[in-house]
């Protein structure tokens, strides 16, 4: 089984720790709860550890109006990029 470069997009609307996250990031602070990305990331690499592949895993803040205004920007989803590569 060879899942090279699969790529999938994952949306998480109205994530309950969202405003912490944003909050904590805003202060500088690297560790932060993530409790989407985590769950996702934990259940992949379980099985897909032992078929030699690899799990990267990216979020991005997401503003559905779409606005280009710096402080019009109202984070109301989280995409999440993951990437399943070969090791």
């Amino acid at each position: 089984n060879d899942l090279s470069d699969l790529q999938l997009s994952i949306t998480l609307d109205k994530d309950v720790t969202q405003n912490s996250q944003i909050l904590l990031q805003e202060q500088g602070l690297r560790l932060y709860p993530n409790f989407g990305r985590f769950v996702i990331s934990a259940v992949l690499k379980q099985y897909l550890t032992n078929l030699n592949q690899e799990v990267v895993l990216e979020d991005y803040y997401m503003d559905t109006d779409y606005n280009s205004d710096p402080d019009r920007f109202d984070v109301k989803e989280v995409l999440m990029n993951v990437v399943i590569e070969s090791m």
